[in-house]
């Protein structure tokens, strides 16, 4: 049986995964526009919109994944040494190294913003060092998440369909849904 796309957490989980790449993409982005000068008002509000979602969308996201799928996911492991077993134990490492890279982050593109004239474009000289920092994160930021999704979108997300019922996964999406507020109709 197949599920309607709202109750797939394949779906859910994907999409939170494609908004977040549209948000890095901007991030380093803004950092390349900033060093050439480039910045403006609605660069400090493209990168504010990102850390809104860094902020808000990502952690949710995680509690997701450590809550609902994670633990349903090691319950039907056969062997807890497996290479599978060992990918859920590095998503879990990558979620806390991210959260703690996101607050770091959340100070330096602040601080950036705030320094991001209402009119005209700032100087390169009058960014740095915060602009530095900004692109290194950024990248940085890109870079783990990028590898982070390419696990989860090769090798983790397609087993939900496998291994759990149409049951199950409904139940996952009841407190994807739930977590953010919401019921599924």
């Amino acid at each position: 049986m197949s599920l309607s796309p709202e109750r797939e957490p394949l779906v859910l989980l994907v999409g939170a995964h494609r908004e977040l790449k549209r948000h890095l993409h901007a991030l380093v982005r803004a950092g390349r526009l900033l060093v050439l000068g480039r910045g403006d008002l609605s660069l400090a509000t493209q990168i504010s919109r990102a850390l809104r979602f860094l902020a808000v969308d990502m952690p949710l996201h995680a509690r997701d994944e450590e809550e609902s799928l994670l633990p349903r996911l090691r319950a039907k492991l056969k062997d807890a040494q497996s290479h599978f077993a060992y990918l859920l134990e590095h998503i879990e490492k990558d979620h806390a190294e991210l959260a703690q890279l996101h607050t770091q982050f959340d100070q330096t593109a602040r601080k950036l913003v705030a320094r991001i004239p209402f009119e005209g474009h700032p100087a390169r000289k009058d960014l740095e060092p915060d602009l530095k920092l900004f692109r290194g994160q950024a990248n940085e930021l890109f870079n783990i998440y990028a590898s982070h999704m390419l696990v989860e979108e090769r090798d983790i997300f397609p087993a939900l369909s496998i291994i759990f019922t149409p049951a199950e996964r409904e139940d996952i999406a009841r407190e994807l849904a739930e977590r953010r507020g919401y019921a599924l109709a």
